[in-house]
């Protein structure tokens, strides 16, 4: 459009003069021009430098509701006044402006709101020939969906901004609030087991420590989860990503040594990597996972796997397994897909997936090739 109106400015440069348009330009050129102005979805009007309007395609006319049979050889403020001005919402303004247009050498810009709804924005291009002003170009093009698209969007940043206070307000009441008397629980029930004789109201007491003990995990990865949420990127480092799975396998020794879980470690070797130390939390998630589903006297492997341009870690169980159709799933919150004897939250994976997600890796869970069991592995780039 803007290539039509620049040819019609030219087109003006040339040959305009203060008489009718037609009279100046051949038959053949004056039905070109007008074939082309009446193929824009613009509003497009001349005027000379009395202010008569010299030439308008029937989209100004649509947009100011001016008849077909009205005569466009009249003053332009006089047309403004008749037809535009009860259409505007800020009709004072924008008459101030246009008083203005006769006598402007510069190009003009300004955006029209219509009582009904509609929104244009037009701009004003002065047609100079030899240094002297012969008259004015004047385009309208509608903006209003554009307008309306940028204002949903605007109202959705905010409501996006109100939405993240309030998770970040959860998270705080999720962290102190609620860890807080967690924790007093745990310590009044450790004391009270101390004191407590009675088997009856020992199995009862212990049963409270163990949901608490949940309550708190649950807490604890609906935090680091929440957190890591808001997370839009990490700063690494080179690191051997095998001795963030030894500090893993350190940190969850008393659940092996609980369900006599043998741990077997395939590392060896240097691993380096580009990761942040978080990656220490992905696989004390897997680990801790694979002792869930593992049942006692079994064991675990982790290992290493030369994968290209990656590394990929891997954590093998002889638990149950599982199912092909629900394999997509097990890394999404709250998608436990194995309920049998375990208990949780279903965070641990949903964590997995978004720090590994963070290093730019891969997640997924493929059956053990050793017997029944799952191999979980995550995929890191090589430094």
């Amino acid at each position: 459009m803007d290539s039509l109106i620049s040819s019609f400015k030219d087109r003006c440069n040339e040959e305009i003069s203060e008489h009718h348009i037609a009279e100046n330009l051949s038959n053949n050129n004056y039905f070109l021009l007008r074939n082309v102005l009446e193929s824009t979805d613009d509003g497009i009007s001349f005027f000379d430098n009395n202010g008569t309007i010299r030439l308008v395609n029937n989209k100004f006319r649509e947009i100011w509701n001016i008849p077909d049979d009205a005569d466009t050889e009249k003053n332009y403020i006089d047309a403004f006044v008749k037809y535009g001005l009860a259409q505007l919402k800020n009709p004072d303004h924008i008459l101030s402006k246009i008083r203005r247009f006769p006598r402007s050498a510069e190009n003009s810009s300004d955006v029209l709101y219509f009582k009904d709804g509609r929104i244009f924005e037009y701009h004003l291009f002065p047609v100079v020939t030899e240094g002297v002003i012969k008259g004015h170009v004047c385009s309208y093009r509608d903006i209003t969906r554009r307008k309306k698209a940028e204002s949903d969007f605007q109202e959705y940043a905010r409501e996006l901004e109100r939405s993240n206070e309030i998770k970040d307000l959860f998270t705080d009441i999720i962290r102190h609030d609620l860890l807080n008397p967690a924790g007093l629980v745990k310590g009044f029930v450790e004391i009270l087991l101390k004191r407590e004789f009675d088997p009856d109201t020992t199995e009862k007491l212990c049963a409270i420590k163990r949901s608490n003990r949940k309550l708190i995990e649950m807490i604890e990865s609906a935090s680091k989860l929440s957190r890591l949420e808001s997370i839009s990127e990490l700063e690494f480092r080179e690191f051997d990503v095998g001795g963030f799975m030894r500090m893993a396998v350190e940190a969850l020794h008393g659940q092996f040594e609980s369900k006599h879980i043998v741990l077997e470690n395939n590392i060896t070797g240097a691993h380096k990597a580009k990761i942040s130390p978080i990656i220490e939390e992905v696989f004390v998630n897997l680990l801790s996972n694979a002792v869930k589903y593992s049942p006692e006297n079994s064991k675990v492997i982790v290992g290493i796997l030369d994968n290209g341009d990656r590394w990929k870690v891997t954590v093998t169980d002889f638990g149950e397994g599982v199912a092909d159709e629900d394999k997509p799933y097990v890394f999404e919150r709250f998608k436990r897909v194995n309920k049998v004897a375990v208990k949780g939250t279903g965070l641990g994976l949903a964590i997995v997936k978004r720090i590994i997600d963070l290093h730019g890796g891969e997640v997924g869970v493929e059956d053990n090739s050793e017997g029944k069991g799952s191999v979980f592995w995550v995929t890191v780039k090589k430094a």
